[in-house]
């Protein structure tokens, strides 16, 4: 698989989930659309090129009892560290920034190899992310997720309930 398509099937299953929360009305959460400018050659009927207007936001944006919820999601085939370098600057800006406003910012963290999907707070990861902006470790250890974040499971009918860590009431 293509490092571009490597969360896909990620995205896929927490999009599920969503309308699963959606219909039993625990949450309202939608997938953030990328705004893309396409070069189109008509001659041809083809697409040239395309490219992003701009940074996007976050993968998720969304309210659950009354709460904002932002997140994004990030999957790594590594099966001893999630890289930092996944995770782009404005990602982490505006989930301190949402977290900041009182929102319930995070990332899901997913272990292909593993088959495994970590809850991970901004706090936590923000962590992280300063240690290696000051030249620390550039990864964040397997066993670390292991036995200082919460594994996501399946639950209220849905693949991976995040909603049970974000500690909305339901």
């Amino acid at each position: 698989m293509g490092y571009g398509k490597r969360g896909m099937e990620l995205e896929e299953i927490i999009e599920f989930t969503n309308n699963a929360y959606k219909n039993k009305g625990l949450a309202l959460v939608d997938k953030v659309p990328t705004d893309w400018t396409v070069h189109y050659d008509k001659k041809q009927r083809k697409v040239i090129y395309a490219y992003p207007n701009k940074k996007g936001l976050v993968d998720f944006l969304g309210i659950s009892h009354g709460r904002s919820i932002a997140f994004d999601t990030k999957s790594t085939n590594s099966r001893t560290s999630f890289p930092l370098n996944n995770i782009e600057k404005h990602q982490m800006e505006y989930l301190l920034k949402h977290k900041d406003q009182g929102g319930i910012s995070f990332f899901i963290i997913e272990f292909a190899k593993h088959l495994e999907h970590y809850f991970l707070p901004i706090d936590k990861a923000n962590e992280w992310w300063e240690n290696m902006k000051n030249g620390g470790r550039k990864s964040i250890p397997y066993e670390w997720f292991v036995y200082k974040c919460d594994l996501i499971k399946s639950g209220h009918g849905v693949p991976l309930d995040y909603l049970k860590q974000c500690g909305t009431v339901y």
